[in-house]
């Protein structure tokens, strides 16, 4: 009896993956969001965003990751694409002497704004960097000179940026020669079947979330000229961490 239970819930199981399987594939995709619409799909999520993702990157160490991370950032460090400034707790003022944090969306700045308003009147805003300034930037048309940063951060900032490869040449760029890039990125998986999925359910993801989360993270990353001193992965691939540096010619910057 056992046997045959076991056999209807499989044959069930094999049903309904082969109804989902059939749903995606004949279900038409809607056209990707342009560079606007998804300006105004990250203001919509901005206010609610940290309770929605938190849990989430509590049980995937993501939490974790931007904590070692961030934590690497000393000098003058911009950060890019921030977001609602989920990164800002991690920043030590003993390192960090100021900080400009930037993000193409007014709306999730504006969390950001109110996160450090409130870190200033906790015991944790002590070791806040004393000197932030808030921005609204485009990561592509960066308005500082070269060299003009030690560190530049940036967490899941290339799977929305309409030109991932400019935003990153503009890190460098701004990056001293001897300094720092840091990012942690989300991107395709390694895993044939996970990949295909993403890039099935783009269309959708984009439309919903504002993001990209199909692209080749290390492709982007080593056709921007950054070098690459150090990769981790997690998530089958889909997560990537990487310390990066501006590459240093004869004559200055790449």
């Amino acid at each position: 009896r056992m046997v045959r239970l076991l056999r209807v819930a499989g044959g069930m199981a094999v049903y309904a993956a082969g109804v989902v399987v059939t749903y995606e594939v004949i279900t038409p995709k809607p056209p990707l969001p342009t560079a606007s619409t998804r300006c105004c799909t990250f203001s919509s999520l901005a206010p609610n965003y940290d309770a929605e993702v938190e849990r989430d990157e509590q049980r995937s160490g993501i939490v974790n990751m931007r904590r070692d991370l961030v934590q690497r950032a000393e000098g003058r460090v911009l950060e890019v694409a921030a977001g609602t400034g989920r990164n800002l707790p991690f920043y030590s003022a003993a390192l960090v002497k100021e900080l400009f944090i930037g993000d193409f969306c007014e709306g999730m700045l504006q969390v950001t704004a109110q996160k450090l308003a409130k870190l200033r009147t906790t015991a944790a805003g002590d070791d806040c960097p004393s000197k932030v300034t808030l921005a609204v930037l485009d990561a592509a048309a960066l308005p500082f000179a070269d060299g003009a940063y030690d560190t530049v951060v940036d967490s899941f900032g290339l799977c929305s940026f309409e030109d991932p490869e400019m935003a990153l040449k503009e890190m460098a760029r701004c990056c001293r020669p001897g300094g720092q890039v840091l990012l942690l990125e989300h991107g395709a998986s390694w895993l044939p079947p996970l990949r295909w999925w993403q890039r099935h359910r783009l269309n959708r993801h984009v439309q919903r979330y504002g993001c990209y989360w199909d692209r080749d993270i290390m492709s982007l990353v080593k056709g921007s000229g950054l070098k690459v001193i150090e990769v981790k992965q997690y998530h089958l691939g889909t997560t990537h961490v990487i310390h990066c540096a501006p590459q240093v010619l004869d004559g200055g910057l790449d």
